[in-house]
């Protein structure tokens, strides 16, 4: 056994340095010592994930997560491989297993929130977004992903009062700010939008050009030429 964990041991050091081969080259050493060795065959599993090869490392993640059940971090990689292979519906299985291995997980919370914001299923994005909150609620990330997500879920005025509490705590959040701004827009309260932009464009001029995505795509595209201070901004940190 001992071995067997130096092998282990020097296999994460390599994945941890990017040198995918040979790191998968000291697992398969490993499990030809011990072929239901967990770690062995998670670890293999992940290296393949991160060689751009989720089919492969489908299979011996999901018999990682057999042999130990209850490993939140199994469940996550293999929610990961999932998602890389396209299979969303699984991955979310996968994010809420790790979830009941351990109700404290964030990245758990906050990865399965993503998987069901592109199923299309807001309720429960909304519903593991406030989960990740209740985990850390001082990260802002994870309050303005609960905005995206009600917004999505079209729950616009929540979403309004969420984003005001977490400006009224932290009045320079650009984010915020330029997150906020979408949520008026769809409520048709123009001007309010166009202040709201300008204010996050005056600390983040990169989120001009996402100001004028959103405006356009709601046919506002017009109402741009009035953010002239805006474009003045950016052309100056451009000539700088």
């Amino acid at each position: 056994m001992a071995d067997i964990r130096e092998t282990l041991k020097k296999g994460l050091a390599f994945h941890q340095n990017g040198q995918l081969d040979d790191a998968q080259s000291c697992y398969r050493k490993a499990l030809k010592q011990d072929r239901n060795n967990v770690d062995a065959i998670h670890l293999l599993g992940v290296a393949l994930l991160d060689s751009g090869k989720p089919e492969d490392a489908i299979p011996l993640i999901e018999k990682a997560a057999g042999l130990s059940p209850d490993r939140g971090s199994i469940l996550i990689n293999l929610g990961n491989a999932y998602s890389a292979a396209d299979r969303l519906a699984d991955a979310a299985r996968s994010y809420e297993r790790a979830i009941k291995c351990d109700p404290k997980d964030l990245d758990a919370a906050q990865r399965l929130s993503d998987v069901y914001g592109l199923l299309g299923q807001h309720e429960k994005a909304v519903e593991a977004c406030r989960k990740a909150v209740s985990i850390d609620p001082s990260n802002g990330g994870n309050v303005i992903a609960l905005g995206v997500a009600l917004k999505n879920a079209g729950q616009l005025a929540e979403a309004e009062a969420l984003y005001k509490d977490l400006l009224a705590a932290a009045p320079d959040y650009a984010e915020a700010k330029a997150n906020l701004a979408v949520v008026l827009q769809k409520q048709k309260r123009t001007n309010e939008a166009l202040d709201s932009y300008r204010d996050a464009i005056s600390q983040r001029p990169e989120f001009f050009r996402q100001a004028m995505l959103n405006l356009s795509s709601t046919g506002k595209g017009k109402l741009w030429l009035n953010l002239g201070k805006a474009r003045e901004i950016l052309t100056q940190k451009n000539d700088s």
